[in-house]
This record gives C-alpha cells, structure tokens and sequence, in this order.
C-alpha cells in the first residue's frame, strides 16, 4: 500500500499543540537588538512557515556568525557580550534541533559562563532543559541546587539499549526502563502529550467511545520530550489506563521518519514502515477509517 497522508487544516490545532513547545521558547530573555540572538528569533517568530523550515533558516544565520568548532579554550576567551549572544543562540537551536553536537557547545558556552560568575536562572533553566531532551537525567538533575526553585528530580534510566525506536517504560516517579515500540505487522502509534488539550480530547474519545473500541488494542501512545519532564503527568494516565500507557520518546534517528511536531498525530505503521498518517482531532473526531480497513484486513 502507497503511503498516504491525510492532513487536517486546522489552525486552533497547530495553535495549541502544535507550538506548546514555541510558547517556552518565546518566554526567555527578550533579544538584543542587532545579535544574533534577535535574527533568530525573528526567524522563528514566523509560525505560517513549517518548523522544519524556520529551523533550516536559523542554522544558516547561526552558521554564518557563529565559529565553526567552539573548544573549552575559545568559549572562555569570548567577550562577555558575544558569549552571552552565543548562549542563548545555541540554546534557541538546541531547543529544537535536539541533538548531541548542539548539546556540546552549549555547555562550552554554559561552562565559560559559570566559571565567569555569569550565569543567571535562565542559563541554568536552557541548559537543564537541553539536557532533558537528550535525555540526560544525571546531568540534568545536578543542575536542580542551581535553579531558583529547584524542581523535583528525574527519574533514573533503568535497562540497556535495544534494537529498535526508542522509548521508556514508566516504572514510577523515580525510574524508567529503556524500551522499544513494537513494530511487528500492523499498529498504529498515537503521538500525544498530556499538555495539549487536542490530545486529551482524542485519548477521552478513543477511551470511552464504542466507534474507537476496534483501535484499542492496536494502538501505542508515545510522548514526544521537550526542554519539560510531564512525569507525574504521564504516571498519572498510565495508572488510570494501564492497559493504555504513555510511554515518552527517546531522541533518536529512527523516529525522524514519524511526524512528531504536533499532537495528536496517528501513524499506520505495517512492520515498523509508515503507511498513513492522520493529523489533529476535529470536534467530530480523526477520520480513522483507512487504518480500521488495514487492520481489519489484517486479521482476516
């Protein structure tokens, strides 16, 4: 079967779920003017264009003025102006791109900055969150005594890597276990968070509805992480609907092929391949009825 997607034009969704993580972003230090800084958030403060492409268009302005290779060396003899610029530059990009070599030079930068005495709650904040994303929990939670109002601890990983997409497996506040998605012949994987409303309306439906009971069983939640941990907010999902669980992602290659940007999100997958893909949930709820057939035929 040709993959096939289905988009639903719908602006109050993209509004709330599908720049929740934009409105944290919008809330840091207000740029200074003429930075680099401030290029980038004018960038992204266009929010008719594609996350996709604001973030291909804040690389080449972060490329152009930022150094090629930031070393422990080079981020302690920057300016305090230009450091200060750098930090909060790279932790915009790290805010979306999430990935290791972001990561790295945003604690050259952190650590530059504490060992001048510059760091402020929001440095701390952007580089905790940045951890987070990533996944680093230790390191996230050594931050925590630096924080104006420490926050409660991440749990720790528990488990080794497996083949597969990564996810974690809620054990409790204090602890995850490493997992995967199960990807064997047809499922649907549900991209949710329990902080857009859109997706609470969907799990409400698709939980107490009689036309959703067929998917029920099919079906795989998946939280997509941010720069935030909805830790209790997932445990709590997971203890009223254990037959149904949340299981948050771990940043990975292997989920770039899945449209993770927005909530919710439904995915067709026949072992591990996408094969539809349904955005957002009407008043009237998502038109599921082409992953119903596949499934159906499935079984037959």
């Amino acid at each position: 079967m040709r993959a096939l997607r289905i988009r639903v034009v719908w602006a109050l969704l993209l509004l709330a779920c599908g720049a929740w993580l934009s409105t944290v972003a919008a809330a840091r230090t207000a740029p200074v003017p003429g930075s680099l800084h401030a290029r980038l958030v004018a960038l992204d403060a266009t929010p008719a264009q594609p996350p996709a492409e604001r973030l291909a268009a804040m690389r080449i302005a972060y490329a152009q003025a930022a150094p090629v290779t930031m070393q422990p060396a080079a981020c302690t003899a920057l300016p305090d102006d230009r450091l200060q610029d750098l930090f909060r530059s790279t932790a915009l990009i790290a805010f979306y791109a999430r990935e290791p070599a972001t990561l790295l030079r945003l604690q050259c930068l952190y650590e530059a900055l504490v060992a001048r005495d510059l760091a402020a709650d929001e440095h701390h904040r952007a580089m905790r969150g940045s951890l987070i994303a990533l996944q680093r929990f230790d390191e996230a939670n050594a931050l925590n005594d630096r924080l104006q109002t420490p926050p409660a601890a991440l749990p720790q990983i528990q488990g080794n890597t497996l083949v597969g997409r990564p996810l974690l497996r809620m054990m409790g506040l204090a602890q995850v276990e490493r997992t995967v998605l199960a990807e064997a012949g047809v499922v649907v994987v549900a991209v949710v968070h329990p902080y857009c409303g859109f997706s609470r309306r969907a799990l409400e439906a698709i939980t107490t509805r009689p036309d959703y009971a067929w998917l029920r069983s099919h079906l795989q939640l998946v939280v997509p992480i941010g720069q935030a941990w909805p830790g209790q907010e997932m445990l709590d999902w997971n203890t009223a609907h254990p037959a149904l669980p949340m299981q948050p992602m771990v940043s990975d290659p292997s989920w770039q092929v899945l449209d993770t940007g927005q909530s919710p999100v439904f995915h067709l997958l026949r072992d591990g391949k996408v094969v539809a893909t349904v955005s957002g949930w009407p008043p009237e709820g998502a038109d599921l009825r082409l992953f119903r057939a596949a499934l159906e035929a499935e079984q037959r």
